[in-house]
């Protein structure tokens, strides 16, 4: 008669914290879970802690400092929100003689405001649906992250060309 001896079956996947950034995957900080050869992988290149029974109390101080940390990255991005709001961004369309306009106002236009003013976002941050091609007063919603948005006051006027 033949015993069957159970073989211990591995989970398929690893809870794992993360000690830095990694695009698609997850922030400094978080407890995730990924597939073991992956999270080995991470290990080795020291991207992330495997959690364990033994290294669970550092868990909770890395839990601690990610969350200083995060709210360090939100009071800087509140402050660039109120120096974004206290802008305005004066743009001129060309206008032909039968009022037809011969420019818009871009993504590309505001970013470059933007970086004269010493403000570095990426243009995927900026919310604007279509370009600006009419005169008047527009608001413009940027996405700084952490569920904060900045306004940015957009003043087009008409630069009549003969």
């Amino acid at each position: 008669m033949k015993l069957k001896i159970k073989k211990r079956k591995r989970e398929k996947k690893v809870p794992l914290m993360l000690t830095e950034d990694i695009k698609n995957i997850g922030r400094y900080g978080d407890v995730i879970k990924l597939k073991r050869g992956y999270a080995l992988y991470l290990a080795r290149l020291q991207k992330c802690i495997i959690i364990n029974k033994n290294n669970k109390d550092k868990l909770e101080f890395f839990k601690e400092l990610n969350q200083k940390r995060l709210e360090k990255k939100k009071e800087k991005l509140i402050e660039l929100k109120e120096k974004i709001e206290r802008l305005t961004f004066t743009a001129y369309l060309k206008i032909g003689s039968n009022k037809e306009v011969y420019n818009s106002i871009s993504k590309n236009d505001i970013l470059s405001f933007l970086k004269k003013e010493n403000i570095n976002i990426s243009k995927n941050q900026i919310e604007l649906d279509s370009h600006i091609k009419e005169v008047g007063t527009f608001n413009i919603r940027i996405n700084l992250g952490f569920d904060i948005y900045a306004n940015l006051k957009i003043i087009v006027k008409e630069n009549i060309i003969n």
